[in-house]
């Protein structure tokens, strides 16, 4: 299996999950200024120069309808500035994963889990990485 990196990103987060099997696993969240995008990518491809995944999973959050919308675009954005200071990946290696509702299921996985409100804030963006991403390890194990 491929070494893999599930983003959820958002307008001051980016979640991030790992796998290195067909298991993904959470992994830290990103902070950076509110709408900084730019502060916020130079942060992401720290993470991707350290953990070099072979693929990139981005959770894109297409409206109810299917079209792309305001957030999708800030993710097309991220991922260009990602292609700027990794120029080694190819669109090929890049994943656009439909991601609707994943943080509404990650929040109602934490409810159920009796997990505080405090640690949920803490904890909500990368387990919505780590349903995106578990979500491309099923269609790549299906797809086997």
């Amino acid at each position: 299996m491929v070494r893999a990196l599930g983003m959820d990103i958002g307008s001051k987060t980016v979640g991030l999950a790992t796998s290195t099997s067909l298991i993904a696993q959470p992994g830290p969240t990103i902070r950076f200024t509110e709408w900084e995008f730019e502060e916020g990518i130079q942060k992401l491809t720290k993470f991707i120069e350290e953990f070099q995944p072979e693929v990139l999973i981005f959770g894109y959050p297409k409206n109810m309808n299917g079209s792309v919308g305001e957030r999708a675009e800030m993710v097309d954005y991220f991922i260009e500035g990602v292609k700027v200071y990794n120029p080694k990946y190819l669109d090929s290696q890049i994943i656009r994963i439909d991601e609707r509702r994943t943080t509404k299921m990650a929040k109602s996985i934490m409810i159920e889990a009796g997990i505080s409100r405090d640690k949920q804030k803490l904890s909500k963006d990368s387990l919505a990485a780590q349903l995106i991403l578990e979500q491309y390890l099923n269609q790549q194990s299906f797809s086997d």
